[in-house]
């Protein structure tokens, strides 16, 4: 299992079982553990007892390089937990010329796998910086005691490859693909292999053994590496769904959990590529991840908003072109993707 997770590898990834126990090793006394509150009371007592700690509270740029003077402090940086820990850990070893260590307690984005820093300018999604960790640990045990939904999270960040693409195809067949991201068709099909590879193996995914893990984490390596190896071309990796995403995010200034409104996008996306297949329907079925407004503590209303703004979203921040571009807003598609996400979810 551990040789398949190294098969696209930019750097070094080393997959086990009390992983976190290997870092005291190696901590030095000029390092900073990057981490959110409910993560550290979790696991604080298997770090050193003196080792200093940031805990994430905002995403925002110009609060966090109010903050930049204290890692001047540091040699080295360890972000332990979450999407957003993990991109403060990359944001300030990039800033200040730090060694990063780079330790996911679950699976749910794939930021890990990422070199720049997803933060926010003025509640905006920005993609900036360039960090390279010394090495990235996948700890089954701390990721399988994860509760799932951050787990199951993580398969919004495969799903996407599939509405990735179909964006590109359409910008395609339009004449619109981006003259430095024209449109591959050896990418775009390698990207898919890795939506059926978590198809078939929702079984492991469920369950989230070691193989189910392993599914998702080498999905979410291959979204990292062939970015940047393709000349950062976003292309076959994300579209509509993470657009959505954003759209939702900036009209609400909530923080979500990843994967469930990236999810909800992904529905979206199908459903204007009239692409819903049963094969993604049957896979949410047997999934116990809801994605509902409820479940991300909105409401329709909120869904409504960003349907109804997401064209004027994706042309204001000049975001790729795709379906985006082109659909018309009516009641009837926020009516046939509320009737599509009960249907999953069973409500």
């Amino acid at each position: 299992m551990i040789s398949s997770i190294n098969k696209f590898n930019p750097f070094p990834t080393i997959a086990g079982y009390n992983l976190v126990d290997e870092l005291k090793n190696f901590i030095v006394s000029d390092t900073c553990i990057i981490t959110m509150k409910d993560i550290w009371e979790l696991y604080n007592h298997r770090f050193p007892k003196n080792i200093d700690v940031y805990f994430v509270h905002t995403l925002e740029e110009i609060e966090l390089d109010k903050e930049i003077e204290k890692f001047n402090n540091y040699k080295m940086v360890i972000g332990f937990g979450g999407g957003q820990a993990l991109d403060i850990a990359k944001y300030f070893s990039w800033k200040c010329n730090l060694s990063l260590f780079q330790f996911p307690t679950s699976i749910s984005v794939d930021a890990v796998f990422g070199h720049r820093s997803g933060i926010r300018r003025g509640g905006n999604v920005n993609y900036i910086g360039w960090a390279i960790p010394e090495s990235v640990f996948i700890d089954y045990e701390i990721i399988q005691s994860a509760p799932s939904i951050f787990n199951y999270s993580g398969i919004g960040d495969v799903l996407c490859f599939y509405t990735g693409v179909l964006d590109w195809q359409f910008a395609n067949k339009k004449n619109k693909c981006e003259q430095k991201w024209k449109y591959n068709s050896e990418l775009a099909a390698e990207s898919l292999k890795y939506v059926d590879d978590l198809l078939d193996n929702i079984e492991h995914v469920k369950t989230m053994n070691e193989r189910g893990i392993d599914t998702i984490v080498r999905a979410h390596q291959w979204g990292g590496n062939s970015f940047y190896s393709s000349g950062w071309n976003p292309r076959h990796i994300e579209g509509i769904e993470h657009f959505f995403f954003y759209n939702l995010e900036f009209l609400t200034n909530k923080k979500f959990i990843h994967g469930q409104p990236v999810c909800l996008g992904f529905i979206l996306g199908c459903l204007l590529h009239n692409k819903l297949e049963d094969k993604f329907l049957d896979f949410f079925k047997s999934l116990d991840f809801d994605f509902t407004p409820d479940a991300m503590n909105i409401n329709w209303n909120d869904v409504d908003n960003a349907l109804s703004t997401l064209k004027n979203y994706i042309e204001k921040n000049n975001l790729w072109y795709g379906i985006g571009n082109e659909f018309e807003y009516s009641s009837s598609l926020l009516d046939q993707l509320r009737d599509t996400v009960h249907s999953l979810n069973k409500i």
